[in-house]
């Protein structure tokens, strides 16, 4: 169980951003930001080109991302 009390919005976006694909899958179905106070999302915490790469992971290799 991850247990973010007491800590940052830097700290849990650095915590975030070392975990490895397969860490993060995990984290995603465990933590509710919903018990925190504040209004995010576990992506939301990826910087861009990490959020990139996790997307990647997540599709297989096949995402294909757009600017409409």
């Amino acid at each position: 169980m991850y247990d973010l009390t007491g800590k940052t919005i830097v700290e849990i976006k650095d915590y975030v951003n070392s975990l490895s694909n397969e860490e993060l899958d995990k984290f995603i179905e465990e933590v509710d930001f919903a018990d925190y106070d504040f209004d995010l999302e576990a992506i939301d915490l990826l910087t861009s080109s990490r959020l990139y790469d996790y997307i990647q992971y997540s599709h297989g290799g096949e995402a294909e991302i757009t600017f409409d």
